[in-house]
């Protein structure tokens, strides 16, 4: 695919004359080289593709008029709208968030701003709804996949670029009749939340999270939003517990990362304080590898080893537990899984692997899933971006 894609971008530059600029952008970023502990769950590609989404993209610019060797200054997918018409030679226009990447460009005074491309004069921000938007596109994108019942995500990406856009009115309203719909989804919970937040309702948010956190206790988002409210309420413990919570079941996740450096506070208040606890996490590390090698042998057998030095390492059962489940030991996994659960009594996601692992049926091989094992995923005191 990178070979694929490195052509792709390689034709257009071929074709291109000396007016020509070439812009290439990603939606979303990916969050490279990490997998899930369970590498052979069958899953939606979509939904995994969606849980490995990172804030940050990709954006290059080349050709005319581009500055080379120049970094653009956090740009946003907001922004790439007015720079385009930057370089068209069109003016932004006043109801259109974002900045033209003057940093990035050689142009010349930017034209006066226009009111609005919509209907020539300025109007006022619309609510997040089908209705403000042009039925062609709404038509083009629903036959994308980004919008209705096919979607994963449907009309919520409507709700989230008003989010984007700091319209939270907006947003929080979008997302309450998205909830209202579908009453039992925690994501929309968390992201309503977010918007509720921004907004200053603190008490509505919290109500939201827990809401939230109670139908998918694994969602890292809503524990990062309440331990932003909890931040901003003045509750610095409580908020370091909560982002500590994300980074438990979501521990590449840089929103409560970032948070927990700016506080001064470590990742997890429960990690490997020893030297003989440091060495038995790397030997489980170093398992999980031998096991996406398919050398399961190899893996028990540095797990054994950890469990020796560090018998009260919950962590070390969590791999073993996942690598007994790829061996095809339901048995196993669901004992290791036990005790790691006596180690750490409130761990949700080894919980629901222990309930998902106990209802499964028995069919003696690898090849079903264990539930909703991560180790990984993807912004500071602030609200997390809603999904």
């Amino acid at each position: 695919m990178y070979r694929y894609a490195d052509r792709l971008v390689g034709e257009y530059m071929d074709a291109m004359d000396a007016a020509t600029t070439l812009v290439v952008l990603s939606d979303h970023g990916f969050e490279l080289g990490v997998l899930p502990d369970d590498p052979s769950k069958t899953r939606d590609m979509r939904r995994v593709s969606e849980r490995y989404h990172r804030l940050e993209g990709i954006l290059y610019l080349y050709g005319n008029r581009v500055r080379p060797h120049t970094r653009l200054d956090q740009p946003r997918i907001l922004d790439v709208a007015p720079t385009i018409l930057a370089l068209a030679g069109l003016a932004r226009a006043a109801d259109m968030p974002g900045r033209v990447l003057q940093e990035g460009l050689a142009l010349g005074p930017e034209p006066p701003v226009v009111a609005s491309y919509e209907t020539g004069e300025r109007v006022a921000s619309a609510p997040a709804s089908d209705a403000a938007v042009d039925p062609a596109i709404l038509a083009h994108l629903r036959s994308l996949g980004y919008v209705g019942a096919e979607s994963p995500k449907g009309a919520r990406n409507l709700a989230a670029i008003q989010f984007e856009a700091g319209r939270y009115e907006e947003a929080a309203r979008a997302y309450t009749a998205l909830v209202r719909e579908n009453p039992n989804d925690g994501a929309l919970r968390a992201s309503l939340a977010g918007a509720l937040g921004a907004l200053g309702r603190y008490d509505e948010a919290l109500e939201q999270l827990g809401a939230a956190i109670k139908l998918e206790p694994l969602n890292a988002e809503a524990y990062h939003n309440r331990a932003a409210i909890y931040e901003r309420q003045g509750k610095r413990e409580a908020a370091i517990a909560e982002y500590r919570t994300a980074l438990r079941y979501q521990p590449q996740y840089e929103p409560s990362q970032q948070a927990l450096e700016r506080l001064g506070a470590a990742s997890s208040a429960t990690g490997p304080r020893t030297d003989a606890e440091k060495l038995a996490v790397a030997m489980a590390e170093h398992a999980s590898q031998s096991a996406r090698r398919g050398d399961y042998a190899e893996a028990m057998k540095q797990l054994d080893e950890a469990a020796r030095i560090a018998p009260r390492s919950a962590l070390v059962q969590q791999y073993r537990s996942n690598v007994a489940y790829l061996m095809g030991d339901r048995a196993g996994a669901i004992a290791a899984l036990k005790k790691a659960l006596e180690l750490e009594p409130d761990n949700a996601l080894f919980g629901e692997n222990l309930k998902r692992l106990e209802a499964a049926p028995v069919t003696g091989a690898t090849g079903g899933r264990q539930g909703e094992a991560r180790s990984s995923a993807t912004a500071t005191g602030t609200l997390a971006r809603p999904r």
